[in-house]
């Protein structure tokens, strides 16, 4: 039986399923427009007004709707994350959005 670790940190003998696998998505294609929720993680040192302002700058320079939806602070502060649920009408729009993101200040990643 594989060790399951639970969010303590501790483990446990419960069986792993298929549940807990990751998918394949290798083959399976995005239908356009779609909507997701975007999590840009930042530098925590950043003002959020400003980290916010930089991403929403990339949305309406692509004319991408979005909507804020959330955010969380790292456990030391260095890092935070926003949310944002975003609809994207193309396959070159989303890798235009995700190029543009990448040269913000303090952005660490983007999914």
């Amino acid at each position: 039986m594989a060790k399951k670790y639970n969010g303590n940190g501790k483990s446990s003998n419960k069986k792993l399923t298929g549940e807990s696998n990751p998918i394949d998505l290798k083959n399976q294609k995005i239908e356009y427009p779609v909507t997701y929720n975007l999590k840009a993680v930042m530098d925590g040192s950043i003002f959020d007004d400003d980290n916010k302002e930089n991403l929403v700058k990339v949305f309406k320079e692509l004319d991408i709707a979005y909507s804020y939806k959330d955010k969380k602070l790292s456990a030391k502060g260095t890092f935070v994350s926003f949310t944002y649920s975003v609809t994207i009408v193309s396959k070159d729009q989303m890798y235009k959005m995700y190029d543009q993101l990448r040269a913000i200040d303090g952005l660490k990643f983007a999914l």
